[in-house]
């Protein structure tokens, strides 16, 4: 169940900027690519002399600028919806606005955490959190912490799994 109620730490007001440049990246570098292209089709061809195709292909680059904007306005909500919360048992992620996930990943089963920064991220601070759990799969990735959080969190977390893991083997 998703618990709005629930005191979840939101992530950096940071990753918005970060995620706008990703956005304009993605969306940007093909725009022009396929701008150039079909202006090198058009000044070299009589491709273009059809009306309606040429009309068709020039809404490529109209689509791809549509969608780049509405993920502008995405983004700040997407980012807004992010959020942590260390129960006493397990450690709750929350994402999503329209489609809503969350994961509960237990101490007991972190094996180990992971920080990991891109170029992009460590010249903002933020970092991505991997928390690789028994049974050797990901049970979690979560960006958006500035690194002093991160290392907090990843030493608090590896701490209580191995707190975890030695009431396991005291019983």
């Amino acid at each position: 169940m998703y618990h709005e109620s629930l005191p979840y730490r939101r992530v950096s007001p940071k990753l918005i900027v970060l995620r706008q440049i990703y956005n304009a990246l993605s969306f940007g570098i093909p725009i022009i690519a396929v701008i150039i292209g079909f202006s090198i089709l058009h000044a070299n061809t009589e491709f273009f002399t059809r009306f309606t195709l040429a009309t068709l292909l020039y809404l490529v680059p109209v689509a791809l600028l549509i969608t780049g904007v509405v993920f502008v306005f995405i983004i700040p909500r997407q980012v807004k919806a992010l959020g942590y919360l260390e129960n006493r048992d397990d450690l709750l992620l929350r994402r999503g606005i329209l489609f809503r996930h969350q994961v509960a990943v237990p101490y007991g089963r972190i094996q180990y955490v992971d920080i990991r920064q891109g170029p992009l991220q460590r010249a903002y601070g933020l970092t991505q959190i991997v928390i690789t759990t028994a049974g050797g799969g990901t049970a979690a990735t979560f960006e958006g912490l500035p690194l002093e959080e991160a290392e907090r969190l990843r030493d608090d977390l590896t701490q209580r799994g191995y707190q975890r893991l030695a009431e396991l083997g005291a019983s």
